[in-house]
């Protein structure tokens, strides 16, 4: 019996998804439409379209059918006003609270210095932190629904836990749990590289033919999200995709903060890479790298210029990243490889080099498919995409629907 409704409560939640995820991309939608479109029953529809609207997260709207005369016809669209979501980002020692409406609209944001060490004072401060910003825009709060939570480290979203941080020294932090027990809200942890890869394909799926994508993140932490026909993997494994932490230098490699030695991560993070930057400086007196601060952004354009140390720079760390990913192309078949990171400014040399020694690795049946693009969303424009997708995929919804 248990096993029955457990089946049931499945059902119901992927049908409710189906359904609102239809109007959401194809509102203003009739009922009609909307059978069709979601390939559900009449009588199913219905029962939904009623449960959803009772609960005001769908309205009726009246819209115009071009080529028809007399009155407009009834549609469905999602509604969104009043329904709200707290967002939170950690990085570089900063927390940034956001206030946004589901519809992605931010109503309040405020940035705030975290400088913790330990699962304890993080807990604490945190908590701290979002009672004084819920003070500070009481004015703007209505109905608070979820909260999700983007950071780079260790983690595992299906069960919340935050294993390892760079900087804070968190060991198993089960903060999901935690903050559901502080508010009673819905928690969404997941790593900034399956937000970018979420809003992405939330964005641009039905444009794409290519459905076999790695999205690579490389910024203060290198990570990948793999989706598959669009179902990300570590969602149908249920852990963690640990792609910056393969060893590449086992031998001789930099000590890693996940515990491990010689991590791809050590070689090839933005901190790693200046730091290459500045221990080759003395051997190019030519560079354009003598003449300003070593950034990201002087060493695209030294890139972009042809400098000798740049380029070195960026065919080093294509070379290092050539290996690891030829791998992931070669047992997932993937068609397309999706970059967000800063060093796109200089896309077209970097891209170029990392193509051909992917080519090297990879396999002649994905060698001639392979495409490399730009991931263009930031981390910011991307977290109302892991609310949007447990909106879609029902488990948020039956939680709203619930009460």
């Amino acid at each position: 019996m248990t096993n029955q409704t457990g089946h049931i409560d499945q059902i119901k939640q992927l049908n409710t998804g189906i359904v609102y995820r239809v109007i959401a991309q194809h509102g203003p939608i009739s009922r009609i439409a909307l059978s069709k479109q979601s390939q559900l029953a009449p009588a199913s529809i219905t029962k939904i379209t009623r449960e959803l609207m009772d609960a005001h997260l769908i309205q009726e709207r009246e819209f115009p059918v071009l080529g028809l005369r007399g009155r407009p016809a009834i549609g469905l669209v999602t509604e969104s006003e009043g329904w709200q979501f707290l967002a939170i980002r950690i990085e570089n020692n900063q927390l940034t609270l956001s206030l946004k409406e589901i519809s992605s609209k931010t109503l309040a944001e405020n940035s705030y210095s975290f400088d913790v060490k330990g699962n304890q004072q993080f807990c604490l401060q945190l908590s701290a932190l979002m009672s004084l910003f819920f003070e500070q825009n009481k004015n703007c709060l209505e109905r608070v629904t979820a909260i999700s939570i983007l950071l780079d480290g260790i983690l595992d979203s299906s069960s919340g836990v935050i294993y390892r941080l760079p900087n804070y020294d968190l060991d198993a932090l089960p903060i999901s749990n935690y903050l559901t027990e502080q508010t009673g809200l819905p928690v969404y942890l997941n790593p900034s590289v399956n937000a970018l890869a979420l809003m992405d394909n939330l964005s641009y799926s039905t444009q794409r033919r290519n459905k076999n994508i790695i999205y690579l993140q490389l910024h203060d932490v290198v990570n990948i999200a793999v989706l598959n026909q669009e179902k990300s993997l570590d969602s149908s494994t249920r852990h963690p995709i640990l792609f910056g932490h393969i060893p590449v230098e086992i031998l001789q490699g930099l000590d890693c903060y996940c515990g491990g030695k010689g991590c791809l991560e050590t070689l090839v993070s933005v901190s790693s890479i200046l730091k290459q930057a500045r221990i080759l400086l003395a051997d190019y007196p030519a560079s354009i790298l003598n003449q300003k601060e070593i950034n990201i952004e002087a060493i695209c354009q030294g890139a972009n210029i042809a400098d000798s140390l740049c380029l070195k720079i960026l065919d080093s760390v294509a070379q290092q990243l050539a290996h690891p990913l030829a791998m992931m192309i070669n047992i997932l078949g993937t068609q397309l490889i999706l970059i967000n990171s800063p060093l796109n400014s200089s896309d077209e040399y970097w891209y170029t080099q990392l193509h051909h020694y992917i080519n090297l690795y990879v396999n002649p049946l994905y060698r001639s498919k392979l495409l490399i693009e730009k991931s263009t969303f930031s981390i910011k424009e991307s977290e109302t995409a892991v609310i949007h997708h447990s909106l879609y995929d029902g488990s948020l919804l039956l939680k709203l629907l619930q009460g």
